[in-house]
């Protein structure tokens, strides 16, 4: 016999199991929000995306992941590498939320590191073509400016935001090989901890142009001209400039390359050795380039050659070579022709020497045949100049390098270093005989400063030293990154030219 109440029981018990069963199915099969339980990684808002969205990591680690390595410097200036970096195309996010085709500013409001806030323009983070360099890349700080690189291996990257770095690492290229890019050691970082993306729809503001400290004119000869940046601008804001007539832009020189507190002596005065005419733009992140401002210089001082020296003078008039170390040099140069005074009385043995002033000393010590208008690459070498001739031949001899393919730097102060190097240079070329045996790093083992020279020029410092070419400004110093004067370029260059002369 059926006992009823214990069926009963037993049917609703059944039902229940059912109906857990049934909920739990639905519960597994159901779609997962992680959000529910995962904090908030990253908000993108603001009137430039049709939608505030928030992302969990999981939100972000779901989108199409890109791989990329990058480099750039910050305004120590120091190069940064960052290797192998992961995540999603800031554009791939930008799109969940619906980015508008009217947006124009990106606000980047991170929750750590240095910065409250960072703001770009939507062409300078999405729509400028940005790359990884890897050609002369060398991470640490930078003891001269600017670095020898080269476009040469470039590889296009994207804006990403890295999420195996530091909680999510804004990450994006550099327009041209020696493009500070700033930041928070030049990335920004922990974007992905509560941090904020906002996109706004507001026209772009622009940037101040830049001025001088002197004002366009005529001034003496050797005057040296700074330019700054608008007074608004923070550190990171950078002033562009070209000596060679040309529109300036990325990867021309750059005048403020250091923090002020940092290495500002690489931050050089443009000394007006002729007739100068300086153009510059300031450019930085968030804000439109400005206006090109430009600066026009002249001098005043009769029978001045082109290069800043007077010729056809006689040698007993430089009144400022009696009693110096390099005066015997500088007379038997003179003599010779080889090299003229600053002006009719005057050598001025310790002012500095440029690189186009060197080629032309470098040319016509050792004879080499200049060419009228000779091909040569350099933007800033323009056909015409005093020095175009000079750099074109003592390139075309292989003696002398631009800091890369399209930029020589003529009015740029040589250091003893790259001095050093090219005589080296000359030294292997000219030399009947094997220099090997005289490569040797013992005859530095003197100089207390011998770890100040770039790894790039080691060699050729100890081949020229070995020769008896070049020395140390002292017993016990070598002072590789000291720009040289003209009393040390005269010293070296006759020692080369008696030595070539032997050959």
């Amino acid at each position: 016999m059926i006992n009823i109440r214990d069926f009963r029981f037993n049917k609703i018990l059944a039902g229940i199991v059912g109906l857990s069963i049934i909920a739990a199915f639905l519960v597994m099969v159901m779609p997962q929000r992680s959000s529910a339980a995962d904090p908030v990684a990253l908000t993108v808002m603001g009137e430039g995306v049709e939608r505030e969205v928030e992302f969990t990591m999981a939100d972000l680690q779901a989108l199409p992941q890109k791989t990329y390595t990058f480099s750039g410097y910050n305004h120590w200036p120091s190069l940064k590498v960052f290797n192998d970096m992961t995540g999603p195309s800031l554009k791939s996010i930008l799109d969940v939320a619906g980015l508008k085709d009217n947006a124009t500013l990106i606000r980047v409001r991170p929750t750590g590191g240095k910065f409250l806030r960072a703001d770009f323009t939507k062409e300078q983070l999405l729509d400028e073509p940005r790359y990884y360099f890897p050609d002369g890349e060398n991470p640490g700080d930078l003891v001269d400016w600017p670095p020898i690189r080269s476009e040469k291996g470039k590889e296009l990257v994207e804006t990403i935001i890295a999420l195996n770095d530091s909680q999510g690492r804004i990450c994006f290229g550099q327009r041209a090989p020696n493009e500070p890019i700033g930041g928070d050691c030049v990335m920004l970082q922990e974007i992905c901890n509560s941090g904020v993306i906002e996109v706004l729809t507001s026209p772009p503001q622009q940037w101040k142009a830049p001025s001088t400290d002197i004002p366009s004119g005529t001034v003496a000869r050797g005057t040296k001209i700074t330019l700054k940046k608008p007074d608004e601008a923070a550190d990171n804001v950078m002033v562009y400039y070209t000596l060679d007539g040309s529109e300036p832009t990325y990867g021309c020189y750059i005048f403020n390359i250091s923090y002020p507190s940092f290495r500002p002596e690489l931050n050089k005065p443009i000394p007006v050795n002729g007739n100068l005419t300086i153009k510059a733009k300031t450019i930085g992140f968030g804000k439109l380039d400005s206006e090109v401002a430009v600066f026009q210089y002249n001098i005043e001082e009769p029978a001045n050659n082109a290069e800043g020296e007077i010729t056809g003078t006689n040698v007993s008039d430089f009144v400022d070579i009696e009693g110096h170390w390099a005066g015997d040099d500088i007379k038997a140069l003179a003599d010779k022709g080889i090299i003229d005074g600053v002006t009719a009385t005057e050598f001025k043995p310790e002012e500095n020497i440029t690189r186009a002033q060197f080629a032309k000393l470098l040319s016509v010590a050792l004879n080499i045949k200049v060419d009228q208008n000779a091909y040569i690459s350099f933007n800033d070498v323009t056909p015409g100049s005093w020095y175009h001739d000079y750099v074109a031949a003592a390139v075309k001899a292989g003696l002398i390098k631009g800091y890369s393919d399209n930029i020589f730097a003529p009015g740029e102060n040589i250091t003893r270093e790259q001095m050093a190097v090219i005589i080296s240079r000359v030294l292997k070329t000219n030399s009947t005989t094997d220099l090997s045996h005289s490569i040797t790093e013992q005859v530095i083992d003197k100089f207390n400063d011998k770890g100040d020279i770039s790894p790039w020029a080691g060699n050729e410092i100890y081949l020229a030293i070995s020769c008896g070419i070049v020395s140390g400004i002292s017993e016990d110093t070598f002072a590789p990154q000291m720009t040289a004067t003209r009393a040390q370029a005269a010293a070296m260059i006759l020692r080369l030219s008696r030595w070539s002369e032997e050959q």
